[in-house]
């Protein structure tokens, strides 16, 4: 599954790659049933539960200068993907790649929380960036 939408933004492209490199406010704010983020130097463990299934899922998060974001991740029950941003002025592309568990029921969920992300993206980043004095 691949899913891709822009989100247009009117907040500058350097405080967007501190806010969108930070897996503890990405992960949770696009997958609602993350409920845990760890984070240890550029790698991440998350957990919770999707239809009353427990699940974990492990990664790496990179970070490049020209204003792009990858997470790469692995799902205990039998998945992989990746999460990236591209950031440009007035403008964040976010693709999303997913092959695995649930792949076909969890692609309806997935596009809503994409949907509900890209909806509230400007305030959630407002709140994260006055939270941690961007």
């Amino acid at each position: 599954m691949r899913i891709s939408v822009e989100i247009q933004t009117k907040h500058e492209s350097n405080a967007l790659l501190v806010v969108l490199s930070d897996p503890s406010f990405v992960l949770p704010n696009l997958l609602p049933p993350i409920k845990e983020v760890k984070i240890s130097e550029g790698k991440y463990t998350c957990k919770g539960k999707f239809l009353g299934m427990p699940f974990e899922i492990v990664g790496n998060y990179y970070l490049s200068t020209e204003g792009r974001i990858k997470y790469v991740f692995t799902i205990n029950k039998g998945g992989t993907g990746n999460l990236e941003f591209l950031i440009e002025q007035g403008k964040v592309t976010l693709i999303f790649d997913y092959d695995g568990w649930f792949e076909k029921i969890s692609r309806l969920f997935i596009s809503r929380w994409i949907n509900d992300f890209k909806k509230n993206f400007e305030e959630k980043v407002r709140l994260k960036r006055i939270e941690s004095k961007i």
